[in-house]
This record gives C-alpha cells, sequence and structure tokens, in this order.
C-alpha cells in the first residue's frame, strides 16, 4: 500500500516533516469530493487532523516542534487538535479566561475549553491561553499540550445531532505543567497564529460544505425523477423545482469564492475576507440544500430509510464549526468600513 494510507494527514505538512503537502486548492477539491460521497463525518476529522491540529506548529513553530510533532500526524499514527473555545467564550477569542502562568522553567495552565473536537484520542492539544491578562488579544499565547501531561484531563465527551464522530469535549486544565519550550512562537502571538491556521482551516470547511450541499442536491433530484404526483414526475413541479434550480446556483457560486481565496494563499497572500464570504455562501448553500431535499422526499425525508436526515443534521451542526456565519459576516463588514470609511 505504500504511503497512500497516510496521504490525507499529511496533506497541510511540508516534505521536511515526513509530510505530502498539496496546495490549499488541491486540498479544497479533496475535501470536496469526499463530502460529495456522503463522507462529511470524514471530512471533519480530516479538517481536525490534517488542519487545525497541524497548522498553528507550522505556522509559529520552532524546528524542534515541528520535527517532534508533525512526522507523527504527517504519517497517521497521531493526532493533535485544535483548543480555542471555552464554556463563557465562544466567538469573541479576544475573551478566553485559560491562564497560563510563566514560573521558573515553566508555564502552569488552569481552565477550561470545550468543543474541543478530537481531544480524548489525541496526542496533543494546540492551546491557547492567556499570558498577560491586561493586554487582551494580545496577551494570549499559543502551547503545545501533550495529553499525558498531569493536571489534564477530559470532564465530558456530549454527543452531538449530527457529524456523530464529532463530540463537544470539555477540557479541564488544573495546575497543568508544561515546560517553557512548548511556547508556540513568540509570547502575545498567539492569537495571530491561530487566526491564520483558521483562514487556511476555514477554506477546507468551505469545500465540506459545498460538497454535503452536493450530495443533498444529488438525492433530491434524483427522488424528484423517480416519485411522481398527479400523473408527473416531481421534477415537473416548480414548488420544488426552483428551490432545486437556486441551490444548484448557490453551490457554483460557493465554489468560484472558496477557489478565489484558497488561489490567494496559494499566492501567498492574504484572503481572510475572502474566506469568510466563501463560508458565508458555502454555509447558506449547505442548509438550503439539506433544508430543500428535506421538502423534495416529504415525510419520507425525516426517517431513517433514507440518509436525507443524516444530512440535514450533518448540515445544521456544521454550519457553526470555526466560526459562526454572524461571525463571517462581522469580518465582511469589517472590511467593507474599513475600505470605504463609512
Amino acid at each position: 500500500m505504500g504511503k497512500e494510507p497516510y496521504i490525507y494527514t499529511g496533506m497541510h505538512i511540508p516534505k521536511e516533516y515526513r509530510g505530502y503537502p498539496r496546495s490549499l486548492l488541491d486540498i479544497v477539491i479533496i475535501i470536496e469530493e469526499i463530502a460529495a460521497r456522503g463522507g462529511s463525518p470524514i471530512c471533519n476529522a480530516l479538517l481536525e487532523i490534517a488542519g487545525l491540529g497541524t497548522a498553528t506548529i507550522v505556522n509559529g513553530g520552532n524546528e524542534e516542534q515541528k520535527k517532534k510533532y508533525l512526522p507523527p500526524v504527517a504519517r497517521g499514527e497521531k493526532m493533535g487538535c485544535f483548543s480555542l473555545t471555552e464554556p463563557g467564550t465562544g466567538s469573541d477569542a479576544s475573551g478566553i479566561k485559560c491562564r497560563a502562568e510563566r514560573v521558573g522553567d515553566e508555564y502552569v495552565i488552569n481552565g477550561r475549553k470545550r468543543y474541543t473536537s478530537g481531544a480524548h484520542v489525541s496526542a496533543y492539544i494546540i492551546l491557547f491561553a492567556v499570558t498577560d491578562p491586561g493586554k487582551g488579544a494580545r496577551g494570549i499565547s499559543a502551547f503545545i499540550v501533550p495529553t499525558d501531561t498531569p493536571g489534564y484531563s477530559v470532564l465530558e465527551q456530549v454527543k452531538c445531532m449530527g457529524l456523530r464522530g464529532h463530540q463537544d469535549e470539555e477540557l479541564l486544565f488544573k495546575d497543568c505543567r508544561i515546560p517553557k519550550e512548548n511556547l508556540i512562537g513568540e509570547e502575545g502571538k498567539g492569537l495571530h497564529y491561530g487566526l491564520a491556521s483558521l483562514d487556511e482551516t476555514r477554506t477546507t470547511l468551505s469545500a465540506g460544505f459545498i460538497g454535503l450541499a452536493r450530495i443533498c442536491l444529488e438525492s433530491a433530484v434524483e427522488y424528484a425523477k423517480e416519485r411522481t404526483t398527479f400523473g408527473k414526475p416531481l421534477f415537473h413541479r416548480q414548488a420544488l423545482g426552483f428551490p432545486l434550480a437556486d441551490v444548484a446556483t448557490e453551490i457554483d457560486a460557493a465554489r468560484l469564492l472558496n477557489y478565489k481565496a484558497a488561489w490567494l494563499h496559494d499566492k501567498g497572500m492574504r484572503h481572510t475576507v475572502e474566506t469568510a464570504k466563501a463560508k458565508i455562501l458555502a454555509t447558506k448553500a449547505m442548509l438550503d440544500a439539506a433544508n430543500t431535499t428535506i421538502e423534495v422526499y416529504g415525510g419520507f425525508g425525516c426517517t431513517t430509510r433514507y440518509p436525507t436526515e443524516r444530512y440535514y443534521r450533518d448540515a445544521r451542526i456544521w454550519s457553526f464549526a470555526q466560526g459562526t456565519p454572524e461571525i463571517m459576516k462581522f469580518i465582511v463588514t469589517r472590511d467593507l468600513f474599513g475600505k470605504y470609511e463609512m
């Protein structure tokens, strides 16, 4: 089998760290195709392992950290996870309370995190914690916390309505001590590294949304050709056909926006706003596709006889990942106001 079992987990990792790097444009195409074949839970895992679990180290880590933590992920042997959200802080990342205090040659971490996907099976946590409470966003740093560190524990794993391989995992750090060498980059730049990682993984996330929208649309079209009412197939009914036409248009538009964001990334250009726009439209396409497919199937669509109910559940929860649609709109609005000085 050669290298094939490991290629997807190494897509974001440079060759010098045993990765199998792809351009971001390549990655979004791969993710979309996996999701379009019904693999949205697989895409979620790939995003956590190949993207969020490594991107912060790639963006801000030193050589020693990269050589130690990236190769096992690229080989498919281990995974890492990304821990930013807290019980009382979600969209406002600068408001996190988890504290990392420097004591001699160590950092002592205290606090709680949640929505840390894959924490219970990860080898390490990419943790964001406050090192200087008086500096706001510039007082947040990023750390690598091995999951066998004393003082770290998974408090709770709450099952979700969709993406059932994913769980809402709440973490506790109680006098958790890590060596100062586990600081990623510089103190106070953690949020910078984290947001740069999210720019990248939000682009691949949008590709997953588009893929899930595609399988919903394909399922609805096939059913609308087979099911007849009053002597004609359902697709003759404009009340169903026109919404499907809207979904098809949204999917193509979202894909083009997402390709632009990925292309900008591959050219080394900033794409925060472009990625936010792509995620806004990809989210809408996914939710519209899932809902319209249920409408086409009618009552059958809400039963476990067909996979449509799973697509709907996956779409509903996935839409909140890595920044809600409202936060994406805030990013675009902020750019508009700054650009036009309104």
